[in-house]
């Protein structure tokens, strides 16, 4: 079968790499986009050679041959899509984070459930070959007893209002700051590596730009193993921070750039680096994945339960952070 794909929200996201992994995976068609500005819409179809356009999200989830949805829009705007979405026995593979709360996630999945078809969230870099082999190092013991995970993460982007992705500093919008956007991504690698997390402590604050959304975040974690975590997420630098580790009694892997792939192991005095490359399109394996879902009426990889995980560690930040 062919899944025929229509792409609610063409921004940033869906513009550099959602679009073309559609386009590029085997079984997958992407038939129609959405987006409220007619302009910018007509914009990205001419690009990526798109024939139906909607200005409603209503209207493309209400066309029959639209198999499944892929939701690019700001965060508040994920529930009510996935649930029309839903009713309209479309499948659902949503951006991150998944939503704006614990409960949004639930109702997300307890609709997708209801109506038998899959719900999956776009931590693409649950894909990379580099973090399955943090994975294969740390329960090989080579590490020693793991201590800690620790990830810095941070973005050059600075929003400004009225520009594309504005709503990310925008609470009501994106439902937090730097640790909702950039800081996800990091947390649901965190649970998959090192289990379920039981207390987090945060400390989350607007610093060098005047956002309604936190542009700095730090968070300690304790996981249910005993293991610890760290986490440091910012907008605004004058680089784009990417460095994820994990510690162990024995050594450490460490990579600067995960996006990049490449691993230092250090075990004792020696040391090594090997190179894991992602996919050139980092959205494609992600895209086949769910693709492959559907085909064979199973979870995606990264699934609703996944991304609410992720969340409840965010809202729990959040919480403590106030």
């Amino acid at each position: 079968m062919v899944v025929r794909w229509g792409i609610i929200g063409c921004g940033d996201v869906a513009r550099k790499r959602v679009a073309s992994a559609i386009q590029t995976t085997d079984n997958s068609q992407l038939l129609a986009a959405c987006r409220r500005d007619p302009e910018a819409c007509h914009a990205f179809c001419d690009t990526f050679d798109i024939e139906r356009r909607y200005t409603s999200d209503a209207e493309l989830i209400a066309d029959a041959d639209i198999d499944a949805v892929y939701i690019a829009t700001p965060v508040n705007l994920h529930l009510a899509q996935t649930l029309a979405a839903a009713a309209a026995g479309k499948h659902v593979l949503c951006e991150k984070p998944m939503a704006m709360s614990v409960a949004e996630c639930e109702q997300m999945i307890a609709a997708c459930h209801a109506a038998d078809v899959r719900l999956g969230i776009a931590y693409y870099r649950r894909f990379y070959p580099v973090v399955d082999r943090i994975a294969e190092v740390m329960q090989s013991g080579e590490l020693g007893r793991v201590l800690a995970i620790r990830a810095i993460t941070s973005t050059e982007c600075n929003f400004a209002p009225g520009e594309d992705g504005h709503w990310r500093v925008v609470a009501d919008a994106g439902g937090g700051g730097a640790l909702m956007d950039v800081g996800s991504h990091r947390l649901n690698l965190f649970l998959h590596l090192g289990g379920p997390i039981s207390s987090v402590k945060a400390h989350c604050g607007t610093v060098a730009a005047s956002y309604e959304a936190e542009d700095c975040a730090s968070l300690t974690m304790a996981f249910a193993s005993g293991m610890q975590g760290m986490l440091e997420c910012y907008f605004g630098t004058a680089i784009d921070y990417d460095e994820f580790a994990v510690i162990g009694t024995a050594g450490h892997a460490h990579t600067n750039s995960l996006n990049d792939g490449e691993l230092t192991i250090r075990v004792g005095q020696q040391q090594r680096v090997e190179t894991w490359a992602p996919a050139a399109n980092f959205n494609a394996p992600l895209i086949a994945d769910f693709v492959a879902a559907i085909e064979q009426h199973q979870p995606p990889r990264v699934s609703g339960e996944e991304g609410l995980e992720t969340n409840a560690v965010i809202q729990a930040a959040y919480h403590d952070a106030k």
